[in-house]
């Protein structure tokens, strides 16, 4: 309606209604009433109709500081990457704070990539000031790896210290040769926070742009591996991902232990190397277990995954999981069980059809699937991916899956909808391929921002104070460290969609 009749108020909240502001002002600025992740919550779930009325409330909070923040991130929530302007348009300004920019770096960072390039990036970000003050220059340059041709232009690094190197190594900036070759040989006690930014950063470029990391970065993250020291154990992390992700994982070695092999699972580069490694059950130990089990369901055979449902369908933790990852892959195709089996696909280097589903290039008789699981209610998406007949059964727990088994009960689903659906499910379920990459990046983004602070001491709790980076701008009690962790917390939770650079493809 906005679209075809061309009236603001059509399709929006009014700025002055007073009904929506009096909410905001009791979940985002009293001292009684106040719960910001419920604030922020009620501005995403109401989407860009309410974003005008929180960037007007935002205007009207001149000097408090605090106010500004917390109604700053409900506005870029409510709104979200469809009306960067708004935010661009801040950050244009003659004097923002220097809260602000390093909020809105920090949103910028938490968020997802965006798919159009911004004219003058850094320079808008950081301000006129050219030199900013190192926090807000950490947040910039973490921010820039979320938009394409950010760093276009900016001079080649030749000095800084660890944490804003690997700000800089993960938003892509250019480092000379002898300032890596320096760093990659540093025991400074923040080193490991600058080989995960350089390696995680190599990652997203690899599988967002093609650009393959430099071989000796490869060899430096195999050296990283075989260090057993605690205290590079984030290090490692990023290491195995990019070793994964470039397809270069050693077949002859060991498998890792759970922690590991769920980052190495979510590549398409190794499934060769990985169908050696997963397992029908779950490992022992294994916390989550959900995610190796989605590997499992994309990268066997399907025969195999068919044949072993009595080990899969018994555990609780699992089974649902692996239906829906099994069900997502066999919707691409035309129900092919044979060989690899239809829809090799994951998060990165994937092989895809001119259609973009995953190619099948194995042979083998096409059949349906005739294997009947009444407990694993979200099976009967696989028997219909497969050619089957849609049965009825128990009502699956999740609303939005329920939803769907109605639509396709009906005929009024389509392949490309159940896909969308299965990888929504697994995302929110936190069982996704894409999950280990997601949280790796806001792992270094909170160790870089936040666990210096007093407020960020809880995280990571086995670091003493001495050992946490702390890039100076603001006093580690700031009240803007408060705000930044609570948004932090807020965002831990995954919801959809799924940013395009963790899609399955």
């Amino acid at each position: 309606m906005c679209a075809q009749v061309r009236v603001d108020t059509v399709g929006s909240i009014a700025k002055g209604n007073s009904l929506y502001q009096e909410r905001f002002r009791e979940l985002l600025l009293s001292h009684k009433t106040g719960d910001f992740a419920a604030g922020w919550e009620l501005a995403r779930t109401l989407g860009r109709p309410v974003a005008p009325l929180l960037w007007e409330m935002f205007g009207a909070k001149q000097s408090n500081v605090r106010p500004r923040l917390v109604l700053l991130i409900a506005a870029v929530l409510a709104g979200g990457p469809a009306e960067d302007e708004r935010l661009f348009a801040l950050l244009d300004r003659p004097r923002p704070l220097l809260r602000e920019r390093t909020m809105t770096s920090l949103l910028l960072a938490l968020g997802p990539r965006r798919q159009r390039a911004v004219d003058d990036f850094w320079t808008r970000v950081i301000g006129p000031n050219t030199e900013p003050e190192a926090l807000l220059g950490l947040a910039a340059r973490l921010a820039c790896a979320r938009f394409p041709g950010s760093t276009k232009g900016t001079a080649i690094i030749h000095e800084g210290d660890p944490g804003m190197l690997a700000a800089a190594a993960f938003g892509g900036f250019r480092m000379s040769p002898q300032l890596l070759r320096t760093m990659w040989r540093s025991r400074d006690r923040y080193s490991e926070l600058f080989h995960r930014g350089v390696l995680l950063g190599d990652g997203w470029r690899l599988g967002i742009e093609g650009i393959k990391p430099p071989t000796e970065h490869l060899d430096y993250a195999k050296n990283l591996l075989r260090d057993t020291s605690a205290r590079l154990a984030a290090s490692h992390a990023a290491a195995i991902l990019l070793r994964a992700r470039a397809g270069v994982l050693d077949p002859r070695g060991d498998r890792p232990d759970w922690r590991l092999l769920q980052l190495c699972a979510s590549q398409s580069a190794s499934r060769e190397v990985l169908r050696d490694w997963l397992p029908a059950m779950a490992l022992p130990r294994d916390e989550e277990p959900a995610r190796i089990a989605v590997a499992y369901a994309l990268w066997q055979p399907v025969d195999k995954i068919l044949k072993e449902h009595k080990q899969w369908s018994v555990d609780k933790r699992i089974r649902s999981h692996v239906a829906v990852a099994l069900a997502f892959r066999m919707a691409a195709g035309s129900g092919s069980t044979s060989g690899s089996g239809n829809g090799d696909s994951a998060t990165g280097n994937s092989a895809t059809g001119t259609d973009g589903s995953p190619s099948n290039n194995d042979s083998g008789a096409e059949r349906r699937v005739t294997l009947v699981l009444p407990e694993v209610p979200e099976f009967r998406f696989v028997v219909w991916a497969s050619g089957g007949e849609f049965g009825s059964g128990l009502p699956c727990e999740d609303p939005n899956l329920q939803r769907l088994c109605d639509l396709v009960a009906a005929g009024r689903a389509s392949r490309a909808v159940v896909r969308r659906t299965m990888e929504e499910a697994l995302w929110r379920w936190g069982s996704h391929p894409g999950m280990g990459q997601w949280r790796e990046e806001r792992l270094l983004i909170r160790d870089l921002l936040l666990a210096g602070s007093d407020t960020g001491r809880r995280y990571p709790s086995h670091l003493r104070p001495s050992q946490r980076y702390f890039a100076t701008g603001l006093d580690k009690g700031d009240s803007f460290y408060t705000v930044a962790s609570e948004l932090f917390e807020f965002l831990e939770r995954p919801v959809t969609p799924v940013p395009f650079e963790y899609r399955l493809k």
